[in-house]
């Protein structure tokens, strides 16, 4: 009878446990980013751009700033190495083609990129403006994620 009792609130435990674990509200990747934005009064379209980018950052379980580095930096700066090195080889680094083997090399991959993320050009754009209009907001981005983007104070 005493077993059957402590089985009984053992299970009674492990119920109660199981179902306060499934209550707790799952963390999403931009839940931080999200408190830092929400000082700011978003209305109509950029509301609605900048909800659905962080929707589908956070359906892919990615941070802004990480998307943003790589898109905006990661990537240039990788294809810039690489072209760099191309480029000397072929003694046309000063040549006006350069700019024109660069973003042939670099568009396509930032391209690739952003479609991994279905994500639509003007929403991006539109929300990426909303985050780096804002000095708050791209002080976060630098000091997070070790960005050097200009927040206009600096």
């Amino acid at each position: 009878m005493i077993i059957n009792m402590i089985k009984s609130f053992a299970l009674t435990g492990i119920l109660c446990l199981t179902i306060l674990s499934c209550s707790e509200k799952k963390k999403l990747a931009n839940d931080e980013f999200r408190t830092i934005i929400s000082k700011y009064k978003l209305e109509g379209d950029t509301l609605k751009h900048v909800t659905s980018f962080l929707q589908k950052m956070d359906d892919q379980n990615t941070e802004v700033g990480v998307f943003i580095n790589k898109d905006l930096y990661l990537i240039s700066d990788s294809c810039y190495a690489a072209n760099k090195k191309f480029c000397d080889s072929m003694s046309i680094y000063q040549n006006e083609r350069y700019g024109d083997i660069f973003d042939s090399i670099v568009n396509p991959n930032v391209k690739k990129y952003e479609q991994r993320f279905k994500i639509d050009q003007q929403e991006y754009f539109v929300a990426r403006e909303f985050f780096l209009s804002h000095p708050e907001i791209v002080r976060y981005l630098n000091k997070k994620y070790n960005m050097q983007m200009w927040d206009g104070v600096s």
